[in-house]
């Protein structure tokens, strides 16, 4: 049989297309970020990770993993995206751990009112086996990793409408909280008006009077300018709890073991990088609150640390699988 010929044109046509069909079999997977953090290169948590972790993955991988980021809820509000990543519509949440507190209710120890000394106890908290265990009920329940335990870029405390240095001066006072039952009840136990809203509503909501105040930390405050309609910023220090890149469990399964393994790579990183620089950032932000007009004020946080204190046993009754982090918080008290 003989072998039939191909013209000048076809041959020179297939060569012309190769190099278009060699590009596209390489080109780069495209992973979706998404966080509630807003767009600030300075003060914003998510913000600041990304920027660390887009030299990382490159590096780890080659240029093998593309991202996309998407700041200030353009893909909805937390909740919302806790299920895109359970489903592997988005692929990295960054966020804080007590939005997955629905889902998981034994994360609800990071949120525990002074539970916490610091940052650095956190994290020694979080490298026990109790940690390890806790991130394996994540991604049983919940389908997202959590590979690198980070933290915010500070302590959580109060920004008001009006001035207060105890828990009498709370009284009364309607304060946004985190959509979590931990945080919720913190708050109460704090002696406010806990009012859980989504992070998206803040703003807004500040404006019209619907709430006297929220608490988060001051970068967060700062670069989403909630300054604006609050003038008080008093130093509550409640909650120092974890944030990080919350991996779906889905994108890690159809990754080539190469790429997943420089993403995770690029993740812890980023992570320990940014742990590192939080502390100067946190009063750089503190400064900057000044700066507009805030006034930065101490209050007596051990009556607060009084109040919400007996919440820790209550919350192990209800949750007995926390048992074991609340152990281990205990243990790691000192270094």
């Amino acid at each position: 049989m003989k072998t039939p010929r191909l013209s000048r044109r076809a041959v020179l046509g297939a060569a012309l297309a190769a190099p278009a069909l060699a590009g596209r079999a390489h080109a780069a997977t495209t992973l979706k970020i998404s966080t509630s953090f807003p767009n600030d290169p300075k003060f914003s948590t998510g913000r600041i990770w990304f920027d660390i972790f887009q030299t990382k993955l490159a590096a780890s991988t080659g240029g093998q993993l593309a991202v996309q980021f998407f700041p200030d809820n353009q893909l909805g509000q937390e909740a919302d995206v806790v299920n895109q990543v359970k489903l592997g519509v988005v692929d990295i949440m960054l966020a804080g751990t007590s939005i997955w507190t629905n889902i998981v209710p034994e994360f609800g120890v990071f949120d525990l009112g002074y539970v916490f000394q610091d940052y650095d106890h956190m994290l020694r908290t979080s490298a026990t086996p109790a940690g390890a265990a806790l991130g394996a009920l994540l991604v049983q329940k919940a389908g997202a990793h959590f590979p690198a335990w980070g933290r915010n870029l500070g302590a959580r405390n109060f920004i008001t409408k009006f001035d207060f240095k105890d828990p009498a001066g709370l009284a009364g006072r309607k304060i946004r909280c985190l959509p979590s039952p931990v945080v919720t009840e913190t708050v109460r136990l704090m002696g406010a008006a806990a009012t859980p809203m989504a992070f998206g509503e803040i703003y807004t909501a500040l404006q019209a009077g619907v709430i006297d105040g929220m608490e988060h930390d001051a970068p967060t405050i700062l670069s989403s300018k909630f300054y604006e309609t609050a003038k008080f910023f008093t130093l509550t220090k409640h909650i120092h709890s974890p944030f990080g890149a919350f991996l779906s469990d889905r994108t890690l399964q159809k990754l080539p073991a190469a790429q997943r393994d420089g993403l995770l790579k690029a993740v812890s990183e980023a992570t320990t990088e940014q742990f590192q620089r939080a502390a100067q950032i946190e009063t750089d932000a503190i400064a900057g609150l000044k700066e507009k007009g805030v006034t930065v004020q101490e209050c007596d946080r051990s009556a607060f640390r009084a109040r919400v204190a007996p919440m820790f046993d209550r919350f192990v009754e209800k949750t007995p699988g926390a048992k074991a982090m609340l152990d281990a918080v205990h243990q790691t008290e000192k270094a």
